[in-house]
């Protein structure tokens, strides 16, 4: 392996947050070789050091996660380019912190189905099917944050990029952590771990936390109540069992429990904001737009009317939910009616509405995993893993966000996943050959159901939560990969990787009224990765990547239970419509340079890269007449998911680190994502841009939604001895971060974009050996822009009044996150050894 000098670029320091400090992947360790100042990875199943290692992958260490002050994946993503999470998630019956899965390099499925995300999550190298943002950095020793297809290895889900969580390892030594933080606004939060050596070859690490955080928006539909609170606490423990320098095996377990206040989301930019759209039609599909009226009438004349502009905090007014236990004694008074049966498949869920006594999210996880490796030979290794996750959670919501009582809905879910995996590794003709080659199987279920009520004008409530059954659905994904790697010489290698991979897909409720069965259905795919590495000295990386990633395909129950003259409605207003719809395809190519300073003064990291997605999946709301007797409602919403589109993806991740002098260090990181539709299919709807321009209109050329094309992170530490403290403190630091999220569309019609946000944190304190002292300002200059904004139907009173908007949700708003407020706060920290 190359000898590395001076790679002294404080990589487990106040510069471990930079992508460019940690180039690993998702299941790499890394540790400390026998020179400190070289970090070694096993990026690719061998280890390498991080600037040997070609991959577009951004690390966030410990030390950067603690002193930057993240909490979440949202902050996290933060600083790594070309990656994204809105707050809150694509949810049917309400807003709430779940399903907000992390987006990489433009590309988004809107759909809140685990099954369907377009990145992985992974704990420990154990596949995640929920609970993304609920996971603590606590007990985290980084965050692998990889771009681009990953499929290659790691499979299910990482179409577009994956994230691996890496927890901390037990220490050889005894130590007591404690942290403790306060702040405005109500927020407290305290974590502990405690670890050690139990005997020679064994040691443990237990941990757990505590926070409770007060919403920063007063509801003005529910008096003392905020919007936003959020409760968690979890505990941990972990076991590491190395008896030799041949054998490990880190067995580990976490429980924790949420439970959260209504959500800081409302609704807004609905018909009372319309100012285009509404557009006449012609008969041919085309329309003037010479000539509109907003809001647009439902008579079938006109296209749909919209609001265009910037979405910016919603007014006072309309911050408030209708979230009291009032509306929960009125949502359950539906339950006794002639529809109930005791032996409904809604009260066989751990949270259900009858124990369930407040709105918000109430959601437990347990997690199980076990990872380990052993020395078959000098040169030959066998690794293996396997998890086992069982996520539950149910909440009432406010499903139109509004200080309206026009609807009250209730959610639940239950998601059990299992994974393992084994891998065979050797070295061979003096490591200058590396071969790789292992096989993984990943069984996911989930089984949800809930429900809406309608209180405007007279109660209404709909049939979905008195089913006997719950909607079911899930996969099975075998996988078989391997990879070969051949260093030539000192400065040039190759790689090849591939995956083959089968999905077997499910859906409980598909097969009903089918003359025959669509589920299960199986998809097979060979997916692979080629990448040629060139180092012309010992302090540059050059390579180009050629990768392809597949997003496995789905049912529309939705279309399936339509009867005949239903089905016939549907496709002749949407021609693609289908129960079935197929695999999405993603091909990517990729150039990176990677550079260091000798003597440590800078370093660089980027990559530039194109990416083609073919039979794009696309989501479309098609209302059709309800033939069912007795329907409470004459016209029903039909969602689904058809194929066909394309989009050309092309952009330039950059991120750097500078030591200007012995004290004073930046870092900073620069993307720029232009994403744009190139084609649709001639029989696919195409969603808003069509409701709006009409159906002849030509989508190509609009910029793909919910991604912000440009963000940018700078951050600035200055830290410096002092003696002032005796021996507790021998360190005084000051430290700066801002964050830019640019300005991006809702949806494809490309009229709506989100505001662009500016954030800027201070941190000012004091560092020793075992104590920490710290006072910080969050969002110092009170940003007010949302933190999401989705399409979202306008349930509203004041729409639900106009001609025909009582059944009829076509008219459409914003449900809106709202961002927290400037906050103050102090934090203190100590070691015992």
């Amino acid at each position: 392996m190359k000898t590395v000098l001076k790679i002294s670029l404080l990589a487990a320091t106040t510069l471990a947050g930079t992508p460019l400090y940690a180039q690993s992947q998702a299941d790499a360790g890394y540790e400390a070789a026998a020179d400190e100042n070289v970090i070694i990875v096993t990026a690719r199943k061998k280890e390498e050091t991080l600037l040997d290692a070609p991959l577009a992958v951004s690390v966030v260490g410990e030390q950067e996660l603690d002193q930057a002050g993240f909490t979440d994946i949202t902050e996290i993503t933060k600083v790594t380019p070309g990656a994204f999470v809105e707050a809150g998630g694509q949810n049917t019956n309400g807003f709430a912190r779940i399903n907000s899965t992390p987006r990489f390099r433009g590309i988004s499925v809107l759909s809140g189905n685990p099954l369907q995300q377009t990145a992985s999550v992974f704990l420990d190298g154990v596949y995640l099917s929920g609970g993304v943002e609920t996971i603590g950095v606590n007990e985290l020793q980084r965050v692998e944050v990889i771009k681009g297809p990953q499929s290659a290895l790691f499979g299910r889900n990482t179409f577009a990029g994956a994230i691996n969580y890496v927890t901390k390892d037990p220490s050889k030594e005894f130590r007591v952590d404690l942290n403790a933080t306060a702040a405005t606004r109500d927020e407290y939060s305290i974590a502990a771990g405690v670890e050690g050596p139990i005997m020679d070859g064994l040691s443990f690490r237990v941990g757990g936390s505590y926070s409770d955080k007060q919403g920063h928006y007063d509801n003005v539909a529910v008096a003392g109540q905020r919007l936003g609170d959020e409760q968690q606490w979890s505990i941990n423990g972990t076991l590491l069992i190395e008896p030799s320098d041949r054998f490990r095996l880190k067995l580990r377990a976490s429980y924790q429990e949420i439970d959260d206040g209504p959500a800081a989301a409302v609704a807004s930019y609905g018909t009372a904001y319309h100012n285009y759209g509404g557009f006449l039609l012609n008969p041919d599909g085309t329309v003037d737009l010479n000539d509109s009226v907003q809001p647009a009438p439902l008579d079938g004349t006109r296209t749909e009317s919209v609001y265009r502009g910037q979405i910016r905090m919603p007014t006072a007014a309309e911050i408030g939910l209708n979230s009291s236990f009032a509306d929960i004694q009125a949502f359950r008074g539906f339950l006794n009616d002639a529809r109930y049966d005791p032996t409904d498949a809604i009260f066989d869920f751990k949270y259900n509405p009858t124990n369930v006594d407040e709105f918000g999210l109430n959601l437990d996880a347990l997690r199980l995993s076990a990872a380990g490796s052993v020395d078959l030979t000098d040169n030959i290794e066998f690794s293996f893993l396997g998890g086992y996750n069982k996520e539950n959670f149910g909440f009432f919501a406010d499903f139109d966000t509004s200080p309206d009582a026009s609807f009250t809905g209730f959610t639940a879910r239950e998601t059990e996943d299992y994974t393992i995996e084994g891998r065979l590794s050797g070295s061979f003709l003096d490591d200058s050959l590396n071969i790789s080659a292992g096989a993984s199987y990943v069984d996911i279920d989930i089984a949800e159901l809930g429900g809406v009520a309608n209180f405007f004008a007279f109660p209404i409530f709909f049939d979905d939560i008195f089913r006997s059954t719950p909607f079911t659905s899930g996969a099975k994904t075998l996988g078989i990969f391997g990879s070969i790697d051949y260093e030539f010489n000192d400065q040039f290698s190759i790689t090849l990787e591939g995956r083959y991979q089968e999905d077997e897909i499910r859906a409980g409720d598909v097969n009903a009224g089918l003359a025959t069965p669509i589920s299960p259905a199986k998809i097979t795919a060979f997916l692979p990765r080629a990448t040629l590495r060139y180092q012309p000295t010992n302090y540059t990386t050059l390579y180009a990547t050629y990768s392809r990633g597949n997003l496995p395909g789905g049912f529309n129950p939705e279309v399936a239970e339509l009867d005949a003259a239903q089905l016939a409605e549907l496709t002749s207003k949407a021609p693609g419509a289908s129960p079935v719809f197929g695999e999405e395809k993603l091909t990517n190519y990729e150039i990176g340079w990677k550079q260091q300073h000798p003597d440590g003064i800078f370093a660089f990291n980027m990559a530039a890269f194109y990416m083609q997605r073919s039979d794009e999946i696309y989501t479309s709301i098609v209302t059709i007449t309800d033939t069912l007797p007795n329907a409470p409602n004459p016209l029903r919403t039909v969602n689904f998911v058809s194929n066909g589109a394309t989009s050309d993806i092309y952009g330039i991740e950059f991120d750097a680190a500078l030591n200007i002098s012995e004290n004073f260090s930046m870092q900073g990181s620069f993307a720029y994502i232009h994403s744009t539709i190139a084609s649709f299919p001639e029989i696919g709807g195409t969603g808003d841009f069509g409701d709006i321009f009409g159906p002849a209109a030509d989508v190509a050329g609009q910029e793909a939604p919910r991604f912000p094309p440009i963000t940018i992170s700078l951050g600035t530490t200055y830290e410096d001895n002092i003696d002032a403290f005796g021996d507790m403190f021998d360190r005084w630091f000051f430290r700066t971060d801002l964050f830019f999220t640019g300005e991006y569309y809702v949806s494809n019609a490309n009229v709506a974009r989100v505001q662009p946000a500016t954030d800027v944190n201070l941190r000012l304190g004091l560092r020793g050996e075992s104590y920490g002292l710290e006072l910080f300002a969050t969002n110092l200059f009170n940003e007010t822009a949302p933190t999401t904004a989705q399409n979202f139907a306008d349930t509203s009173f004041g729409t639900r009044t106009l001609p025909g908007g009582f059944f009829d949700f076509s008219r459409e708003g914003s449900r809106v996150g709202l961002r927290d407020k400037r906050q103050f706060g102090i934090r203190l920290s100590a070691t015992f050894k």
